[in-house]
């Protein structure tokens, strides 16, 4: 009987360790923006997609002639899923797939507050939510740099209304430890 589970968690741990082998993208990257200063987390989760999670500080500037210039840092927070299709096709063609350099079609979630935690420009709401689906591309430089963007349809909230319209994001930065 022992022998008998000792084989069944040998067999399931290199079955184990034999599957998450066979992922295109990679199991955590830590990277450092610098377009807009924060940091993001992305995680694979299957074969060819992830979660990313970024942390950042938006800066805002609003003025005109007339009128007084204000500006304003903001605390924001997103979650995207990323499915990258066409990471089989870049392996077969010898192009880099390190740092989850691909295309993808995703889901992105931006959540930001009203009120500035640096400077005067407050929004008249409390919060705001934005939810996309998005096409992206990504790529990582063999030193670490790397840069995204995504863009798509979108749903923009706040607490007094409800917008569709076009999402766009820009990343620029830094990938930080071991990658593949």
């Amino acid at each position: 009987m022992k022998n008998s589970l000792l084989c069944a968690l040998f067999a399931s741990t290199f079955f184990s360790l034999n599957a998450q082998s066979d992922t295109n993208v990679e199991k955590g990257l830590f990277k450092v923006n610098a377009l807009l200063p924060g940091v993001s987390y992305e995680i694979g989760v299957g074969k060819n997609t992830s979660f990313s999670f970024d942390a950042a500080l938006l800066f805002t500037l609003n003025g005109g002639t007339g009128r007084d210039t204000e500006f304003g840092l903001y605390p924001a927070v997103g979650a995207d899923f990323r499915y990258y299709y066409n990471m089989d096709r870049r392996l077969g063609k010898g192009k880099n797939i390190v740092g989850n350099s691909g295309n993808y079609l995703g889901l992105a979630n931006q959540f930001f507050p009203g009120n500035a935690v640096i400077g005067d420009l407050d929004y008249n709401s409390s919060f705001y939510y934005t939810t996309a689906l998005v096409y992206g591309i990504q790529r990582m430089r063999p030193k670490g740099f790397y840069w995204g963007l995504s863009f798509g349809p979108g749903v923009f909230v706040d607490e007094f209304d409800v917008n569709g319209g076009l999402f766009f994001d820009a990343k620029l930065g830094w990938v930080l430890g071991r990658r593949k």
